[in-house]
């Protein structure tokens, strides 16, 4: 009987405990109620305000990408099509977000010399917007027969060679012509092809490096290769003398008739620094 006296304090305390801890987290909720109800109200005025705008009626300018279709085997653009035409558009917010931000392909047929892209342009079927102009709104397209001719490669380098060296000789390309194709009138406006710009700086030995082909008539033209080889070639040049006897020529053997004087000369030369203990034991060297 006394433990059952025992136990009830106990039960009564748990109890009390229970709603005791209740009744504190009721309290923060209640504290920290406000804030989620002020980010809610947030949240919801940030949609009402989005659906209310995307349903309103409102005018926007949007590029569309231009397409030339398929051209006839044997002929090439004389000119490129713009790449773009502007369009206004007049609608919804909503239509007009995916317009923007998926604009349809303006398809240009390469079998008339005068499109019209009001005629051409066309919107997605479930998009409501309406179109209210659009620049340009002629699109000329003019080709010639497609021709080929090889025009020889024109470098655009820049050597600087380091202290005491110098070019050997001019740089070379492989290859050095290039093969283009294109409309008649574009591909005989030219007498050669230029490279891209190259820098190369303290040249001291044989240099290989690969060179991209300027590429000006992106679309005009086709070449049949895009890069090609430069060869530099510099050494470290060394100036040296020496003496030289002089020759006469167109006299007899035997036969001393003229007596030269000086009889020898000396002579400054430039010659490649591993070619030096060569020359100084060369021969070739005289003078008549």
């Amino acid at each position: 009987m006394a433990d059952s006296d025992s136990q009830v304090p106990i039960f009564l305390e748990r109890f009390q405990d229970l709603f005791r801890s209740s009744g504190e987290e009721g309290r923060r909720g209640e504290e920290s109620s406000p804030g989620v109800a002020f980010m809610v109200c947030v949240l919801l005025s940030l949609v009402l305000w989005l659906s209310l705008s995307l349903q309103e009626q409102r005018t926007v300018i949007v590029e569309f990408p231009v397409e030339v279709g398929q051209l006839p085997e044997g002929q090439a653009l004389v000119e490129l099509p713009p790449s773009s035409v502007s369009v206004q558009l007049q609608g919804t917010g909503l239509d007009l977000l995916a317009l923007i931000f998926d604009p349809p392909t303006v398809e240009v047929g390469p079998d008339q010399e005068r499109v019209d892209v009001d005629q051409v342009l066309e919107l997605p079927r479930a998009n409501d917007a309406t179109i209210e102009s659009v620049v340009p709104s002629i699109i000329e397209i003019e080709m010639e027969e497609r021709v080929e001719r090889r025009l020889p490669v024109q470098p655009r380098l820049a050597v600087q060679t380091a202290s005491s060296h110098e070019l050997i000789d001019e740089p070379s390309m492989s290859p050095d012509s290039v093969t283009i194709s294109g409309a008649r009138s574009t591909v005989q406006s030219f007498s050669e092809w230029p490279t891209d710009s190259l820098t190369l700086e303290n040249v001291r030995d044989t240099v290989r490096t690969t060179v991209a082909l300027k590429d000006t008539l992106s679309g005009l033209t086709d070449r049949g290769q895009e890069t090609v080889e430069v060869v530099v070639r510099a050494g470290e040049f060394a100036v040296e003398t020496r003496e030289v006897t002089v020759e006469v020529t167109g006299v007899p053997a035997g036969q001393d008739l003229l007596a030269l004087q000086p009889s020898s000369i000396r002579i400054r030369y430039r010659v490649l620094f591993d070619q030096l203990f060569e020359s100084r034991r060369s021969s070739e060297y005289f003078a008549t």
